[in-house]
């Protein structure tokens, strides 16, 4: 479960009254590692928030361009209730064929 942004502040509280690492951790529902990286996190920057730059980076695509998978190709065909074909390949029928 990931941790929300109010239970942070709630670890501060409980540890600046007195309360152990370990009982906070089970007070809020998280384990003792999540509490003692927030405790550290605003020891070091003075808040509780998430440093910037932090998780994987985002996946960079030049404006304009989008990403478009055969799945998803696939599943907007059927809800159009179309089928997939592929393109005629061949000689190209005149009008008396």
């Amino acid at each position: 479960m990931p941790l929300l942004p109010e239970q942070c502040p709630r670890f501060m509280t409980f540890l600046k009254l007195g309360i152990s690492k370990r009982r906070t951790a089970r007070m809020v529902g998280v384990t003792l590692r999540t509490v003692q990286k927030v405790k550290r996190r605003y020891e070091e920057t003075g808040n509780h928030l998430r440093r910037l730059g932090n998780g994987r980076p985002s996946f960079f695509r030049p404006e304009g361009t989008t990403l478009v998978t055969v799945p998803t190709v696939r599943r907007r065909l059927s809800e159009a209730n179309l089928k997939p074909r592929r393109a005629a390949s061949g000689p190209k029928l005149e009008r008396e064929h």
